[in-house]
């Protein structure tokens, strides 16, 4: 019996990792693949799993540092097991600057011309604090001079 329940919890968690792993090189690949031409800055490994006493997920947070007169990219690709696709909001602090999600629809990705050096939040979540995972990368499509910024 007890090789039985030995069997058996290695069993679930070679499966569970197997699916984690599976989750993370798939839709990593599909990621960069989004990016298209844009020079490769850094991608970001978001996973977000209830704990056993909480209705929902919430979000995930990173601070990235963008520079002046950049154009970036921002891609996201989601684990093929996600209930829904993920949402991926850039802040200044508070202030909501740009996002995946647009009236109602859900994008792979956006774009955003900085105008200030400084560090952002790149915030991740689902809606209704659902469980999933996803890649995103931030990629840089063009640097603009002194001149051309005034648009």
């Amino acid at each position: 019996m007890k090789k039985f329940v030995f069997s058996l919890i290695i069993l679930l968690s070679t499966l569970s990792a197997t699916t984690h792993a599976q989750c993370n090189e798939s839709v990593k690949k599909a990621v960069l693949e989004l990016m298209g031409d844009a020079q490769y800055i850094k991608d970001f490994s978001v996973t977000l799993e209830k704990a056993p006493n909480e209705a929902k997920t919430g979000m995930v947070r990173f601070n990235v540092l963008l520079n002046n007169r950049n154009h970036y990219k921002f891609n996201v690709a989601n684990g093929a097991a996600n209930p829904d696709g993920i949402i991926m909001q850039l802040y200044d602090k508070d202030e909501l600057l740009s996002s995946n999600f647009d009236g109602g629809k859900k994008y792979a990705g956006f774009e955003f011309v900085c105008r200030a050096t400084k560090v952002y939040q790149l915030v991740f979540s689902f809606a209704g604090g659902q469980e999933g995972c996803a890649e995103a990368v931030l990629s840089l499509v063009k640097q603009y001079s002194e001149g051309e910024m005034n648009f």
